[in-house]
């Protein structure tokens, strides 16, 4: 779909020409299998382009306005719009928006072996498990608090084991798909979904030590309540990284009406 905006941070250098695209999940692709795309380009491009070589596609920082444009995903795949009005702004170097974010390219790409790459694409589905049980088992011991039956306080602490494996995959390859950066420069979403989803990580094993400590002392209520408490904030903390996953996707406002 070539007719579609360029976005001047999704440009990358392809057999000496840069090359400028819509959003970063159409620059992964590109990275991925740039013959693929090729043909979209327009015949002056093609033009330019330098004997083909084994040097992989990189990305690169925007210094001006893209001169070039490919967009090759149907339209069903097309995750987000491009306003006319944000166009101006983009090609003259103004501010960016916060609408257009994506799991699949983040900082340090080049700097990471192809397993980690490879590995760090199971994120988002490795995601789900974890964050449903951490609900889950936040609802189990609500019912337990409420009703005193047993039946709940073991599905709340067999939600939250299990809850504790998934993030124990899930954050390692979160780092793997988003790279290892403290910040992601110029986004403020990747950077917050980053610390989130580890945030929540350490306090579902902190919650899966203290419901230990709990067990071990029923009589004990600040035992109880600790452990109450760091259960909730792991749910908490896991819709919120969940949101912003989605915000990675579909844009910080994809849940506005209308």
């Amino acid at each position: 779909m070539p007719e579609e905006e360029i976005d001047p941070r999704f440009t990358v250098e392809y057999r000496g020409v840069p090359i400028g695209l819509c959003c970063r999940k159409c620059r992964t692709k590109f990275q991925a299998d740039p013959s693929a795309y090729v043909e979209n380009l327009p015949d002056a491009i093609l033009a330019r382009l330098e004997p083909p070589t084994t040097e992989p596609v990189v990305a690169v920082e925007p210094e001006g306005p893209a001169d070039t444009n490919t967009h090759t995903h149907d339209d069903e795949e097309h995750a987000h719009e491009h306003p006319p009005e944000e166009s101006p702004a983009l090609r003259e170097g103004e501010q960016e928006p916060e609408t257009a974010h994506d799991h699949s390219a983040h900082a340090g790409v080049e700097e990471r072996s192809g397993i980690l790459v490879w590995l760090g694409k199971f994120h988002p589905p490795a995601t789900d498990i974890p964050i449903a049980l951490l609900l889950a088992g936040s609802l189990g011991e609500a019912l337990f608090m409420r009703t005193r039956k047993e039946r709940f306080r073991h599905a709340s602490s067999f939600c939250l084991l299990v809850a504790g494996a998934g993030v124990a995959l899930a954050v390692p390859l979160g780092w793997f798909n988003a790279g290892f950066a403290m910040l992601d420069e110029g986004d403020w979403v990747q950077t917050t979904h980053r610390w989130l989803g580890t945030t929540t990580g350490v306090l579902t094993l902190t919650a899966i030590a203290l419901l230990a400590r709990a067990r071990r002392t029923p009589d004990d209520p600040r035992a109880q309540t600790w452990f109450r408490l760091v259960l909730f904030a792991s749910a908490l903390f896991a819709a919120v990284t969940g949101f912003f996953g989605g915000a990675l996707v579909y844009g910080i406002d994809h849940y506005l009406w209308g």
